[in-house]
């Protein structure tokens, strides 16, 4: 259980936006470089899930206070893990997926180095991006949305073709971003009393919808210039969900607006590539279980 416990702390299920990014953005590098998935394309997965788990345990250091406030699931308030253990984990996953990244290129060295400070002064003062209302969703859309899926042209070879080139980054920074916004909502009364600044803390709610709304539909630009229906669609759907939030105060639909464009990216990445929907499939079971038998609740839900 001590091992399940590491492992369910890096929060495997939050990772679902790297892989399925990463995916989809392979599928149409390799469409275009007649190249074939490869060992390297594993390793950058792997480099990508240790930085994306290094980000979580060093989040939980710093959010401990907060993360009680805001009644969150708690490894370490649970004392399931030590802080002594926590810290070793993060040293352990920034460390070797540094090593993965530099060992395939330079340029996926220093990208995946990004993404590790990224992650730490997200969380870690004195800047603790994540409690600052720009720099934490900026932090977000790029660290994700940007910086992820330039990892899979790892030699830099980059392509202006549909969305393989930087039409990609942009159309996952703008989603990214979206997504982000509408998770500081729930957060907000927790956050204010902890003394943070999130857009939802500074903002109205409706307003930060809107604000997502609006890079909802500048991403349904950015893929339709680049004529890729499917992306126009997720976008389109994400933004019919957010609209009917926009009218309702059910946190049902606005939790469902929040997870809707993850579980469609998802998707549409294990229509690319069908083992990772077995992947997806056995991590669901396995993370329902786990957390039945530790926590004694159902999760994940979809609302």
């Amino acid at each position: 259980m001590k091992i399940l416990d590491y492992i369910f702390a890096a929060r495997p299920l939050l990772h679902l936006p790297v892989w399925s990014i990463y995916l989809v953005t392979l599928h149409y590098h390799l469409e275009l470089s007649k190249d074939s998935f490869a060992l390297s394309d594993i390793l950058m997965l792997l480099a990508l899930t240790l930085a994306t788990s290094a980000s979580y345990y060093i989040n939980q250091i710093y959010d401990y206070e907060s993360d009680l406030l805001n009644d969150k699931l708690g490894f370490l308030q649970k004392e399931y893990i030590s802080f002594a253990e926590i810290k070793t984990l993060y040293y352990l996953c920034a460390a070797i997926s540094i090593g993965i990244a530099f060992y395939l290129s330079n340029l996926a060295g220093f990208l995946i180095l990004a993404l590790i400070v990224l992650g730490a002064i997200y969380s870690a003062p004195p800047l603790r991006l994540k409690d600052r209302p720009i720099s934490g969703l900026l932090a977000n859309a790029i660290g994700y949305g940007f910086i992820v899926p330039l990892t899979v042209m790892p030699d830099m070879t980059l392509h202006n073709d549909g969305l393989l080139g930087w039409d990609n980054p942009f159309y996952f920074t703008l989603t990214i971003g979206a997504i982000y916004l509408l998770t500081t909502i729930p957060d907000k009364e927790g956050d204010r009393k902890a003394g943070k600044r999130t857009l939802a803390v500074i903002l109205s709610t409706p307003l930060v919808k809107l604000l997502a709304l609006i890079l909802l539909i500048d991403s349904v630009v950015i893929a339709h210039s680049s004529n890729f229906l499917l992306l126009v669609i997720l976008s389109a759907i994400s933004i019919l969900i957010l609209i009917i939030s926009l009218f309702s105060e059910s946190e049902k639909i606005l939790f469902f607006a929040i997870k809707m464009p993850i579980l469609l990216l998802t998707l549409l990445a294990g229509y690319f590539f069908f083992y990772y929907v077995l992947f997806i499939v056995a991590l669901l079971i396995g993370t329902r279980l786990y957390y039945r038998k530790r926590f004694n609740m159902d999760y994940p839900k979809l609302t």
